[in-house]
């Protein structure tokens, strides 16, 4: 089975070589209404800008919008209009490292027996919040179906990744165990810190 993943990669990085065809660039319209946050699915080749705002509240980057590589998200009133995708013709540099790069992914994939898909379960897709007892915060947090977290605790924002049962968020590394409509996040760095975790009542999961 890891021979036909790594042969079907090799067979993709083949035709990048030989069809450089240039990324779907495209504008989207992303609105998170009544302030509840909101994912809109497309993708963008982890490039996006924003184009308009249509709301009043001002649209920030890691605020209250961001992105993933498979989607957009919006969240506390932020509306615009996205840029997404790349754009121009791709250039034979690009198509060469994006070959090697696929051939280097078949080979991780072919070693490593334990592979595994690191797509957030749809139950901790969203916005959730908690109090974290040993910092003595109020924290919040915003999952994407990517991965990419995105939180504010103690006046400041920080950035992170769900991969797997793991949750890195900031500095700290959690083990997340599922709970009622949210998670705990359990800190085994030896502090014995745990987090319990609840969707916020504007945020659904998808």
């Amino acid at each position: 089975m890891r021979k036909k993943i790594a042969a079907a990669v090799c067979l993709v990085a083949v035709t990048l070589l030989a069809d450089p065809v240039a990324a779907d660039e495209r504008t989207i319209t992303c609105e998170s209404r009544k302030f509840r946050y909101n994912y809109c699915r497309v993708d963008t080749d982890n490039r996006v800008r924003l184009e308009r705002q249509k709301s009043s509240t001002r649209c920030q980057l890691w605020n209250n919008w961001g992105y993933d590589k498979r989607g957009v998200w919006v969240d506390r009133g932020c509306a615009g209009e996205f840029r997404v995708g790349r754009g121009g013709g791709a250039n034979s540099a690009a198509i060469a490292g994006a070959a090697v790069a696929a051939v280097a992914i078949a080979a991780a994939i072919a070693a490593n027996k334990d592979h595994h898909s690191d797509t957030v379960p749809s139950w901790a897709v969203g916005t959730f919040r908690g109090y974290d007892d040993y910092e003595e915060t109020d924290v919040e947090l915003t999952i994407q179906p990517g991965g990419s977290v995105t939180g504010f605790a103690s006046g400041s924002s920080f950035s992170g990744r769900w991969e797997g049962s793991q949750l890195q968020a900031g500095r700290h590394r959690f083990r997340v165990e599922r709970s009622g409509n949210g998670f705990v996040a359990i800190d085994d760095s030896g502090r014995g810190n745990r987090i319990n975790f609840r969707r916020s009542s504007d945020s659904r999961g998808y």
